[in-house]
């Protein structure tokens, strides 16, 4: 005769069906939410995209600036653009990976009492929930034109990602090493350092490539809210009509993330 499950074991399971019930339910609320108007605009799609695409091939190769038009050939001045959105996300990177790992240390349960992480939380939280857009927009007022408001943006954002993503590594690190100083009289710093750091920080490195190939791809993005970069040129070109220059710019970031890509990619699995 077969014995009767645990009760535990029942209540997950019973719990487990109750959470797939009501993914379910959201993905099915979210599809009929969405495509409730939308399902009569996909018949025009395929034409309207065709013809969008039309407008923009063949790419615009071209260097010479003997005939006029509003700006220069996008080829001219595409490695200058290359060049500030690659500093943008460096530094911008950079600059939230620091600030991650004071935040992360302090936010990870294990490391510290409930009054201190549970607040950082909480702030790390509140940071990832602005569209890094209106971080931009807000650095605009305050600093102007130029690359430093999409680079305050990308940081700014990145400390709310990289700071949850550091602090759960933390959590799950194994806490013998820490005991085994704590009992030996270490003090915190020590302690994050020589038990904490050795078990987290390849984790850590190869968290912040990942952010760097977003922030790449956010650098540009924030060119429609005034940031120097690609982004601010695929965006004049838009409104030039100049769509073939556009293209051209498109497969400029294309190629730029694919390259930075595969190099953060060897980079990690060296980590590993």
């Amino acid at each position: 005769m077969v014995p009767p499950p645990a009760p535990g074991r029942a209540v997950r399971a019973q719990l487990r069906t109750g959470i797939g019930v009501l993914i379910i339910a959201l993905l099915v609320w979210s599809w009929l939410g969405m495509m409730e108007e939308s399902l009569i605009n996909l018949t025009d799609a395929p034409r309207l995209m065709a013809d969008f695409l039309g407008r923009m091939f063949p790419p615009d190769l071209s260097w010479s600036l003997s005939q006029k038009r509003p700006f220069d050939p996008p080829l001219r001045i595409a490695g200058a653009m290359v060049a500030i959105t690659l500093q943008i996300s460096l530094l911008g990177t950079a600059g939230g990976m620091v600030g991650a790992l004071i935040l992360g240390f302090l936010g990870a349960e294990n490391l510290t009492p409930h009054w201190v992480h549970h607040p950082i939380k909480i702030a790390l939280a509140l940071l990832r929930s602005i569209p890094v857009i209106l971080l931009a927009m807000l650095f605009f007022v305050a600093v102007g034109l130029g690359a430093l408001p999409g680079m305050l943006a990308i940081s700014i954002h990145s400390i709310g990602m990289l700071g949850k993503l550091f602090a759960e590594a933390c959590e799950e690190v194994d806490p013998g090493v820490w005991e085994a100083m704590d009992s030996a009289g270490a003090n915190w710093l020590q302690k994050v350092r020589y038990a904490i750091w050795p078990q987290v920080s390849a984790q850590i490195f190869s968290l912040t490539l990942f952010r760097l190939d977003m922030n790449i791809r956010e650098s540009a993005v924030l060119g429609f809210v005034g940031v120097a970069g690609l982004g601010l040129w695929i965006e004049n070109y838009r409104r030039a009509i100049d769509y073939q220059s556009v293209a051209t710019l498109v497969i400029v970031t294309m190629l730029l993330v694919l390259i930075v890509d595969q190099i953060s990619f060897h980079i990690r699995r060296r980590l590993r």
